[in-house]
């Protein structure tokens, strides 16, 4: 979801070419989900309907990671991708739970195709139990086999993107969403897209876009916050962890903690006002420290960018999925030729003093 902020928050235009030269820290989740947009209306239908294989399962993002990658490079950018691992129990996305009903679904449509029943295989691939792990699984086999770098983090993907730039592993975090801001992340950076257009959602129209960056500082002296009032203003609009108060969004919430400082005193002050009878002291201490002390990987392991490995994407895009062999390869040689062009830029970067070169001789020790 994320929480509702853009409207006061301060973001400016940025060229491509400041991008160059950057590593980049990708919210997995939310890039993959955006992928889906990607999807088709047949004739006679008011509303879209994901594109699937022969197998029955979706493959929007698999053409959109392979495409999303190669815009990366062909912009000089190194990308690493962050996952969500256990999520909080407030959020309960993933449980224990769904990771087993996923293997038994996995199981269940695996005898579905090869029974032949390709109705059935439908209704598990689409189904919440199967359709969403699979994917996540699949998007990590793609980006092995395009040799690009992704970290399982140990609770959500924005709170290790944002950490990765605090520990100027990367220079950007790239997310939709502001849930990034709350995390500390000094730097984000939205719209990073070839096509500079987004589809309305509910509609078949498309905005037009441009890649905006936001920086934190900038923000909290804009509003005159702090990271901790800014968590305590997204705590009563809403966030993934609390539905938020009814009858206060951005607006409401930046005013009255701007006016009292902190939830607490807003609960007191405004009791008779707004219904608060949901967000007891315990519940914002749990979430107020799973924005300001995140759970994260600060001990990263050796990675590095390497070059696509052709034969096991062929096999997971067209052996696996049967996509077509000519649209794949086409894409696979200009993606390989856009990764040489960016490491031949990236290595040319080194010994100049730039941002950058502290990012990649941390991460890479002795080179690319």
């Amino acid at each position: 979801m994320g929480v509702k902020i853009g409207d006061i928050i301060l973001r400016k235009k940025i060229d491509y070419s400041h991008l160059a030269g950057n590593v980049i820290a990708v919210d997995a989740p939310n890039i993959i989900m955006s992928l889906f947009s990607f999807s088709r209306r047949s004739s006679g239908e008011t509303q879209s309907q994901l594109i699937l294989d022969r197998t029955q399962r979706p493959i929007s993002h698999l053409y959109g990671l392979l495409y999303r990658i190669n815009f990366y490079y062909s912009k000089k950018i190194y990308p690493i991708f962050c996952f969500d691992g256990n999520d909080s129990p407030l959020k309960k996305l993933i449980t224990k739970d769904r990771l087993r009903d996923f293997r038994f679904a996995q199981k269940w449509y695996i005898q579905a195709i090869k029974g032949g029943n390709k109705n059935l295989a439908k209704q598990i691939a689409l189904s919440k139990d199967y359709m969403w792990q699979n994917i996540i699984n699949e998007s990590k086999q793609l980006l092995n086999a395009l040799g690009v770098p992704f970290i399982d983090s140990p609770a959500s993907a924005e709170s290790q993107c944002a950490q990765l730039v605090k520990d100027q592993i990367a220079f950007y975090s790239i997310s939709q969403d502001y849930d990034s801001l709350l995390f500390g992340c000094p730097r984000m950076v939205q719209n990073l897209t070839k096509s500079r257009r987004r589809k309305v959602q509910g509609t078949w129209k498309y905005d037009k876009i441009e890649p905006m960056e936001i920086h934190l500082k900038e923000n909290l002296k804009k509003l005159g916050l702090t990271l901790f009032q800014l968590v305590d203003m997204a705590i009563l609009i809403g966030t993934d962890y609390f539905k938020g108060i009814q009858g206060i969004g951005p607006k409401t919430a930046f005013k009255l903690v701007q006016k009292y400082k902190n939830l607490e005193y807003i609960i007191i002050r405004e009791k008779e006002s707004y219904n608060f009878s949901q967000l007891t002291y315990k519940l914002i201490s749990q979430i107020r420290k799973i924005f300001l002390l995140p759970d994260v990987l600060k001990i990263l392991p050796t990675f590095s960018w390497n070059h696509p490995l052709e034969t096991k994407i062929f096999e997971l895009l067209c052996e696996e999925h049967h996509l077509d062999k000519e649209r794949v390869n086409k894409n696979v040689k200009s993606l390989i030729a856009n990764y040489i062009w960016c490491t031949e830029y990236f290595q040319k970067q080194f010994g100049k003093p730039q941002q950058v070169q502290t990012t990649l001789d941390r991460v890479l020790g002795s080179g690319i």
